[in-house]
């Protein structure tokens, strides 16, 4: 019961963190690296709600001052895909067969970009760290909470992995990749705003 519990409300919590996973789900849509982008998800959010196991009020201390400082870095780097995005919605003339013939995204840039991408959003740190870390210590078997938690993240990125090559066929068409890049523009940028304004 422990387990499910713990799976089932970092499920719903990851599955909330919009920009991570748009993106996540966007190198996989485009063959970048998809694997080792989730991998590297999977392993700061279980890493995360460990820290938040062993030592939440500690953390929970020190969180509140660093957390506009991540949000500013995080709606910068918001900002930087959104436009990057847009411009590929106005330029782009091809669809995902000729996308995928750009050079491929080299594993240490994918790792680092993943990186970035995880551990600038204040909004990981306050889900996993704080209301799962605290649900977990509270709990009367933390680290089966812990393990329901952890699973609930390699499901949800190996989920969004896997995706990328079924879904690949839809966006064969320029007119529904540059749909999917502006839609992809408008929601980084639209998270950008909420980050900017909520903190």
């Amino acid at each position: 019961m422990i387990y499910l519990t713990g799976l089932t409300l970092a499920l719903g919590l990851i599955v909330a963190i919009g920009a991570q996973n748009a993106w996540v789900l966007s190198m996989s849509l485009r063959g970048q690296r998809p694997w080792p982008i989730a991998l590297v998800c999977m392993s700061i959010d279980g890493a995360l709600m460990a820290i938040g196991v062993l030592a939440f009020g500690r953390i929970q201390f020190w969180l509140p001052g660093l957390v506009p400082w991540f949000t500013a870095m995080a709606v910068a780097l918001l900002v930087v895909l959104a436009w990057q995005a847009g411009r590929r919605a106005v330029r782009g003339h091809s669809g995902l067969t000729a996308n995928l013939e750009q050079p491929p995204l080299g594993l240490r840039q994918a790792v680092i970009a993943a990186l970035a991408m995880s551990l600038l959003n204040p909004h990981v740190y306050l889900d996993t760290v704080v209301l799962l870390g605290s649900l977990a210590a509270a709990s009367a078997q933390p680290w089966l909470f812990w393990c329901g938690s952890a699973s609930a993240s390699i499901l949800w990125f190996s989920g969004l992995a896997a995706a990328g090559k079924p879904l690949s066929r839809w966006l064969s068409s320029p007119r529904r990749w540059r749909m999917f890049d502006t839609l992809m523009a408008l929601f980084m940028s639209w998270m950008a705003l909420v980050m900017a304004f909520k903190f």
